[in-house]
């Protein structure tokens, strides 16, 4: 699970949180309100930013779907503001392109003004075919995270009003 914190244009904070299969569903519900809480918590966020679980029909994109409700509620209880936007609606706002790779994003939101995260970008396989290793896909869920936060902010026009206010995505 990526996470990050930003304020206006400025990263306040990022991660990727691995989420382990315990015994049932609800342990694993149970990291992700941990890890999500412990941020809101320390960055008193204005905004949680969501990205939208794809539908699935297996039983991991069912937690996935438990976990957003859940991170959802909770949300709106520390009334906080909750953004939620699908994966192609953050793509088309922060490349332009709703078929962007995970990695144009990444590269895209680095000329933007993450230059910092540029070398956690991995490098594109030679052949496609191939895909990706885990420990390279491994910094692309805090690059979605951020992407998210970006798209949910109106990404670029509105990143440079919202300097008052913290804001969390996952």
């Amino acid at each position: 699970m990526g996470m990050v914190v930003v304020e206006g244009p400025t990263l306040l904070s990022y991660g990727v949180h691995t989420l382990r299969n315990g015994g049932r569903p609800h342990d694993v519900i149970g990291q992700a309100k941990r890890i999500v809480l412990g941020y809101v918590a320390k960055h008193a966020p204005q905004l949680v930013a969501i990205e939208k679980p794809l539908p699935i029909a297996t039983r991991r994109g069912a937690i996935l779907n438990v976990i957003a409700d859940e991170l959802r509620e909770r949300a709106k209880e520390l009334n906080l503001e909750v953004r939620e936007l699908g994966p192609s609606e953050i793509r088309e706002r922060v490349a332009r392109n709703p078929k962007a790779t995970k990695i144009e994003v990444a590269e895209k939101l680095v000329t933007l003004g993450f230059e910092v995260l540029r070398p956690m970008i991995p490098t594109k396989p030679k052949r496609s075919a191939l895909g990706l290793r885990p420990k390279d896909k491994y910094w692309l869920h805090m690059f979605d995270a951020l992407a998210t936060a970006q798209a949910a902010t109106g990404f670029p026009s509105e990143v440079s009003t919202v300097r008052d206010g913290h804001h969390a995505s996952v």
